[in-house]
């Protein structure tokens, strides 16, 4: 081998334009695949859409059908005035109401714009304590009974001339001795 000659010819390692004709080639599968995939869902969803709406009216059509091809049933003009109209209602016994009107207080009620959790704000129950509790933290509880003890009167108010930072200084003190 002469010097400065390579034993073989690198770019027939690494033929770029094979790879990328062949990436192309992949992305298009895949393209074409990911596109009939989307066409066969949007199908599927019109089909399940179209059987909800037949579901939907058949109760309705299986009246109809009783209604127009069953000969014993006749309709006079009352009865088609009642069918038609929106107020009136049938009775499982076959007894013809109007419907009643929902009354404006009932309407605001039922649509919860007044209830208690549209009113306040979602509250945390209670804060979640991130750290381990520790020594320190059970003695300056101790130490804050002792020191409220001694700084409140009995029914919890606060003795004349003290303040909360005495207070506070006054643990920590004892907190320091514990």
């Amino acid at each position: 081998m002469a010097t400065g000659q390579r034993g073989f010819d690198f770019d027939d390692f690494t033929d770029t334009r094979r790879f990328d004709r062949q990436r192309e080639q992949d992305l298009s599968d895949r393209q074409r695949m990911d596109r009939e995939r989307a066409d066969d869902d949007r199908r599927r969803a019109l089909e399940e859409q179209r059987l909800a709406v037949l579901d939907q009216n058949r109760a309705r059509l299986d009246a109809m059908l009783t209604l127009v091809n069953d000969d014993d049933i006749t309709l006079s003009a009352e009865e088609v005035a009642v069918v038609n109209n929106r107020d009136m209602r049938m009775m499982p016994d076959g007894e013809i109401v109007k419907r009643a009107e929902p009354k404006a207080r009932d309407i605001i009620r039922r649509s919860g714009q007044f209830s208690r959790q549209n009113l306040l704000p979602n509250l945390p129950t209670s804060p979640k304590r991130t750290r381990k509790k520790t020594k320190t933290d059970k003695n300056m509880s101790k130490a804050l009974r002792l020191a409220n003890d001694k700084f409140r009167t009995a029914k919890g108010k606060l003795r004349k001339g003290a303040t909360q930072s005495q207070i506070m200084r006054y643990a920590h003190k004892l907190l320091k001795k514990m």
